[in-house]
């Protein structure tokens, strides 16, 4: 019976200290990338605007099937990839904003071309925000999402850079 109460106060302060430490872990996580491309703003963002073109450069939507699309002025701004639904919130002459939600969970991503001012090109950057919720499990999770997205995202920008 001693070593059941000293198995679950250990648990319980586990839990408890897991619970403070996570607290420190912000709700709201970016994982960045950037890079530098020559001249060519319209050819760029015109990849990212349009979802079916995202097979020539996303890593992994070349193997996937977009269904439900919605297209718009000859785009599909639109549509699931499986069981994501990817959705172009946002489209400007510097600035693509795209939802792309699993489940409840949504996803916003970003894709931002800028002058870079020291020398004849421009700077692509790339992010993805996720919202957390308060769990530990999920705060302490989070803490891989750059290993995990961030390759990726850079695949992509090269693939993009390479276009």
């Amino acid at each position: 019976m001693k070593y059941i109460r000293l198995i679950i106060l250990s648990i319980v302060v586990f839990f408890a200290l897991a619970c403070i430490v996570s607290f420190f872990i912000p709700s709201r996580i970016r994982v960045f990338r950037m890079t530098s491309i020559a001249k060519g703003r319209d050819s760029i963002l015109n990849q990212v605007r349009d979802i079916s073109q995202w097979k020539n450069w996303y890593p992994g939507f070349d193997k996937i099937e977009l269904t439900e699309q919605q297209v718009v002025d000859g785009r599909v701004v639109k549509a699931r990839a499986k069981d994501i639904i990817v959705d172009i919130k946002e489209s400007s002459d510097s600035t693509v904003i795209v939802h792309m939600q699993r489940g409840s969970r949504p996803v916003k991503c970003g894709w931002q071309i800028n002058n870079n001012n020291r020398n004849d090109s421009l700077a692509l950057q790339t992010y993805m925000d996720f919202d957390l919720k308060w769990y530990p499990w999920e705060k302490f999770s989070s803490l891989m999402l750059d290993k995990g997205y961030g390759e990726r995202m850079q695949e992509g920008l090269a693939n993009l850079k390479n276009r």
